[in-house]
């Protein structure tokens, strides 16, 4: 008998486990955003299909998980606050740029990602609701990881009542979305 060669039939029974079908349309921008970037769209910009952008989101959802999609999801919409406000350090900058190595990359994801909720697929109430979900990788640089900012809020401009105190921080303390429930990873 040559080495390598298997001479018994195994008969086990093999279990394999099935994906349930992912809903893009159950997804937010930033997730399809992260979905696509791990999928195998191509990195040139060019007109794609509703239906190829679709199934690049679901390939990249399947690859990284949901788990992983959403936990990079509001990584991606907390840096993006921050970028907006120019309150990016050094740390978080560096840690997103480890998430996304590739930015002409993660630009290309995020304008198919616009095009699927605007032009192809629509969002569902739930992916709405986590829609701005954000969360700061390190410490948040505008509470310091309070969670909470002091201020003096605009209660009624007309009659120029304000009140000074503590609000929820707008960057870390977004309303976290609920967990997974019957979502296969």
């Amino acid at each position: 008998m040559m080495p390598g060669t298997i001479a018994e039939r195994r008969t086990e029974p093999a279990t394999v486990e099935v994906a349930e079908r992912i809903d893009v349309a159950g997804l937010t921008h930033s997730e399809r955003t992260v979905a696509l970037y791990a999928s195998d769209m191509p990195n040139v910009k060019r007109h794609h299909t509703g239906e190829q952008v679709r199934a690049w989101i679901v390939q990249g959802a399947e690859r990284f998980g949901m788990e992983e999609v959403r936990c990079r999801a509001e990584y991606l919409h907390g840096w993006r606050l921050l970028n907006v406000k120019d309150l990016l350090t050094a740390q978080i900058q560096a840690r997103h740029e480890q998430r996304f190595p590739r930015a002409r990359r993660l630009l290309l994801a995020d304008q198919a990602a616009s095009e699927s909720v605007c032009c192809s697929d629509g969002m569902t109430n739930a992916a709405r609701e986590r829609n701005a979900a954000a969360q700061v990788d390190g410490g948040c640089p505008v509470c310091e990881g309070a969670r909470q900012v002091w201020g003096r809020w605009v209660i009624d401009a007309e009659s120029d009542w304000y009140e000074d105190g503590y609000r929820p921080c707008w960057i870390c303390s977004r309303p976290r979305p609920r967990p997974l429930m019957g979502v296969a990873r």
